[in-house]
Order: C-alpha cells, then structure tokens, then sequence
C-alpha cells in the first residue's frame, strides 16, 4: 500500500475514533488546525487531495502522536464500549481499575485481609467435615467493616455447598460471617452448627424459645422447627451473614 493511501486510512480511523469519543468534524479540524473541507477531501469517498507531510506533522504533534505515526500501517482500535454512555442507561462504567492486590503498596490501616476457611458451610442438607484450614484471603476496607458493624478479629469468610439458598446464595458462592453477632434477628441468615452439620439458613425465633430454620428456595426445602430443648442440645450459632459474592 502506498504511503497516501496508509495515511488516509489512518486518518479515517483517527477521525472515527474521536468521533465515537463525541468529538465531530468541525471540532477535529478544529483542534489540528486544519479546515472540515480540507479534511473531507482527505478521506472523502473520492477523496480530491492526499495528507501531505506539513499537515500529517501538524496533526501528530496536535494530537501528542509519534512524528511519523501517520506513515505506518495501524491496526484498527477495536470500538470502546463503554465511551459516551447515555445518562439513562441501565448501568454506568465504573472509574476503577482492577490491580493485582500483591502488586500494590498494601495500606494496612486502610485494608484488611480475611482468611477463607477451608470449610464447605451447606446451603442444602447440612456439611458434616469441618477442616478450618484458611484456603486464601479476601481484602476489605477497613471503613466498610465498621459500616457493618463487625469487628476485624470477628470477621470469617467461608464457602455455601448447595442450592438450599437460592437464588440468594448459589452453590460456591463465599460469604461473610460476624462471629461476634450471634443474638438471633428475626428474618436474617446465620452461619450454624445443627448438630454435626454446618449449615447457613435463615433463623426465626419462636415465643416458646424454639427456632425455626428456614432455606429462601422454600420449594425444595421444608421450614425445619426445633424445640426449645432441641434448640439447646443440638443449635449453635456461629455467626451472622454480613457479606456474600454471588455467582452466575
């Protein structure tokens, strides 16, 4: 390909992508100093003029490109998705930018790391294996913690093994429990111990002092009622679900 038509191409391609930025024609030409005709006889579709070597430098050094960018063949910028995204949208892009938390200088009084324990907490019928071996961590901010109410050295992150929680909380998704927050709240979901099984349920407290434990996927999992003795015998809690990821 010549040197004319590389250079038109790759105008045409600059032009466009500051177009899908909101920027038109006039204000282009505007900013490299040119005219809106002279830039459509450029790379108009029958284009009268070819990009000469003042005008292809004047753009680069406009525009902060390298001297000479506009003779090399460029492949085409794939179109930025999330560029000029209207205000009613369903969503909006986010400012941040995932990093590598290792590779980060680690402000320890902003953030905090809770160990992932080694245990599969059911959402089903009931775990019965508890091995607390910390499997790796997830980082907090500190501020958040204490919106939540819960302590650092109280915070536990474990693993839901089932479909019991659905659609709330899918099998392998990870919660946050507060092992200080154990008073049982009508309505809200506990990390427990039901005999030798680990479970995460719903609790609701009965005026005789018995429990009710409950699963939100109510069509596959019956409420199951315990007696104020059975309570006593075979109930712990181990904590309140504060946090959870969720899983599609």
């Amino acid at each position: 390909m010549e040197t004319k038509e590389i250079r038109r191409n790759n105008l045409r391609d600059l032009m466009a992508r500051y177009a899908r930025q909101g920027v038109n024609q006039n204000e282009f030409a505007i900013l490299v100093e040119s005219s809106a005709p002279t830039l459509s006889q450029i790379t108009g579709e029958k284009s009268s003029r070819n990009l000469g070597d003042n005008l292809a430098r004047r753009i680069e050094a406009k525009l902060n490109l390298p001297k000479g960018w506009f003779d090399v063949f460029h492949e085409k910028q794939l179109v930025r998705p999330f560029d000029n995204v209207a205000a009613e949208s369903d969503f909006q892009p986010a400012r941040l930018k995932p990093v590598v938390w290792e590779d980060t200088e680690q402000d320890k009084e902003e953030f905090v790391e809770i160990p992932l324990l080694d245990i599969d907490f059911s959402a089903g019928d009931g775990c019965y294996e508890i091995v607390d071996r910390e499997e790796f961590s997830l980082i907090f901010r500190r501020y958040y913690l204490h919106k939540m109410g819960v302590a650092v050295n109280a915070a536990r992150i474990i693993r839901i093994s089932g479909s019991s929680m659905e659609p709330r909380l899918q099998d392998g998704d990870v919660v946050g429990i507060n092992t200080d927050d154990t008073r049982i709240r009508e309505g809200k979901t506990y990390a427990i111990r039901h005999g030798n099984m680990l479970r995460v349920k719903v609790l609701i407290e009965q005026p005789d002092g018995g429990v009710t434990i409950r699963s939100l996927n109510r069509e596959e999992y019956q409420d199951e009622h315990l007696s104020y003795a059975q309570r006593k015998d075979q109930l712990v809690v181990l904590g309140r679900v504060f946090w959870s990821s969720s899983s599609w």
